[in-house]
């Protein structure tokens, strides 16, 4: 009899229960308490959340904004908080949502670094927290989500490199990161995704120039987007295989990569004139020779004790000589 009753004690627990999941009730209370719940927009059924533990009557797919997994009704699958007043920072205990599927915070003022718990979201598939006061660098963390189909991390304060472990998003179809203040090179490990995905890295501080290996990549239409940063160079001559991914479109040739950068020629001019193109021959930058040879003409370089090579390409040049290699020069 003892084991009967406890039996069915065990039953009507896990059935109180079985939409109120320990962890995600827990994650759940960390992130209204860590967001100002109680100044939310909308908090219907919120109130679960504010005591020590789960009310006897639980029920996680009461409060807005949660979805449970349709089969079951037992574990968290979506978060839509959107355009709702969250202000503070994510918790770390967003880990715990270990079946979410799709986190949804966008134009909300959560502020602070985006913690690095968010890889263990292994299920994830949709990120979405544009539009916030995020600040810090992104975490390497996210390239584990190698699920994931589409991230936006786009009008935040973002700083610091962009990590190349988001070339393993495998399964990615957009990437939003610009209006940002991210710095650095473009990551090639971008590369290694391997389908045909949408990268926006518009209005940032990047630097350097496209890589190379871009060319052999497959982008949607018109939806590579690295203007407004501080890129600068020339384009190797790999990425002609992207003109025709970027061919005139209904208004005309859009440029979303040279323009607000400071590449040796528009997009537009190396796709169909052929101009700012590396001289991979030569080995000899314009702007690259210009400096070596102030720095010869300021620096009493007739005097150095080694100059071989800057006396023939460099002394007495008003212009890049021919077959100029700057490998060729001393130091």
């Amino acid at each position: 009899m003892k084991y009967i009753v406890t039996f069915i004690l065990i039953c009507i627990y896990a059935a109180t229960f079985a939409q109120c999941h320990i962890d995600d009730w827990t994650a759940l209370k960390a992130l209204y308490e860590s967001t100002n719940g109680d100044e939310w927009e909308k908090k219907e059924g919120w109130e679960q959340v504010k005591g020590d533990t789960p009310p006897t009557d639980c029920d996680l797919s009461k409060m807005h904004g949660i979805d449970l997994d349709e089969d079951y009704q037992k574990r968290i699958e979506e978060i839509h908080l959107p355009n709702n007043n969250l202000i503070g920072k994510m918790p770390v205990e967003i880990e715990k949502l270990t079946e979410l599927k799709s986190l949804l915070f966008s134009n909300n003022k959560i502020s602070g670094s985006i913690p690095n718990s968010i890889g263990n979201l292994y299920k994830l598939e949709t990120l979405d927290i544009a539009s916030n006061l995020l600040d810090g660098n992104i975490p390497a963390e996210i390239g584990n989500l190698e699920v994931l189909i589409w991230i936006y991390l786009d009008a935040n304060q973002l700083s610091g490199l962009i990590p190349p472990e988001m070339g393993n998003l495998k399964n990615i179809s957009k990437i939003h990161l610009s209006r940002n203040q991210l710095t650095g090179d473009i990551p090639e490990e971008f590369s290694n995704i391997g389908k045909r995905f949408s990268l926006f890295l518009s209005n940032n501080q990047l630097t350097g120039t496209i890589p190379a290996v871009f060319g052999d990549m497959r982008f949607n239409n018109l939806t590579l987007s690295l203007n407004n940063n501080n890129l600068s160079g020339c384009f190797d001559a790999n990425l002609f295989k992207l003109c025709d991914q970027f061919a005139e479109a209904v208004y005309g040739f859009v440029d979303n990569v040279s323009e607000g950068n400071n590449f040796d020629a528009t997009w537009e001019e190396f796709c169909f004139e052929g101009k700012g193109i590396c001289d991979t021959i030569n080995r000899c930058h314009p702007q690259d020779w210009q400096a070596l040879q102030s720095i010869y003409q300021n620096y009493n370089g007739n005097n150095w004790q080694n100059t071989a090579g800057w006396d023939s390409l460099i002394v007495n040049q008003n212009s890049l000589p021919t077959n100029c290699n700057l490998d060729d020069l001393y130091g």
